[in-house]
């Protein structure tokens, strides 16, 4: 398998949770600000042009962060990356992914991104402020969805945490790290996964969290 990784992004996540399965994948570091995710190279494998993208043996490419995490999970269930598929654990595990895929991660863009929400320097002004207050509030609503002491689920690690630690990295931004509030559910499963064997080497240099 091939990932496509933009360090900093998403893919982080898979990448994670490719270590963690044990299985044979190259890494394909690219760049989102660059546009590589934009090059017709690019586009023929995902026409969606982001990242994460993961290329299967057959030579089809997965993409979508929930998909590729359930995807490498049920692929090496002995080694219980996410709750039981068919279970009321599983699809709450999987409630929480889309939670960070579809409320989460869209949170940050006022702030990380006003240029694709206003055209205008006073437009752009005006989400960054009033995207900073709808952050904290999600960021809010994040922690009191964190069950375990350093973990997402009260079982314990799974793939749930190794997503988490994306946005925990997220809230150290330069442009993030003064307008929100603190998070020291979601910064201590940040620091958990930091920890385990399979992110060791993995990360570029961090803030701390």
């Amino acid at each position: 398998m091939i990932l496509y990784h933009s360090p900093g992004s998403c893919s982080t996540a898979a990448m994670l949770a490719l270590e963690e399965s044990g299985l044979p994948y190259a890494l394909e570091t690219i760049s989102v600000q660059a546009g590589d995710t934009r090059t017709a190279e690019f586009i023929r494998r995902d026409p969606w042009g982001g990242v994460p993208a993961l290329v299967l043996p057959d030579g089809s490419c997965l993409t979508e962060t929930v998909a590729i995490l359930q995807f490498l999970a049920d692929a090496v269930p002995d080694r219980e990356l996410l709750p039981p598929n068919g279970t009321v654990a599983r699809a709450r595990a999987v409630s929480f992914l889309a939670r960070l895929t579809g409320t989460v991660h869209i949170a940050f863009r006022p702030l990380l991104r006003p240029d694709k929400l206003a055209s205008t320097r006073e437009g752009q002004q005006d989400v960054r402020h009033t995207g900073i207050a709808a952050l904290n509030g999600v960021l809010e609503r994040l922690e009191d969805e964190i069950r375990g002491e350093d973990s997402v689920l009260v079982s314990g690690f799974s793939l749930c945490d190794v997503y988490a630690l994306v946005f925990a990295h997220w809230t150290l931004r330069p442009l993030i790290r003064e307008h929100v509030i603190a998070t020291p559910r979601l910064h201590a499963v940040g620091r958990a996964v930091q920890r385990r064997p399979a992110t060791s080497g993995r990360l570029p240099a961090q803030p701390r969290l």
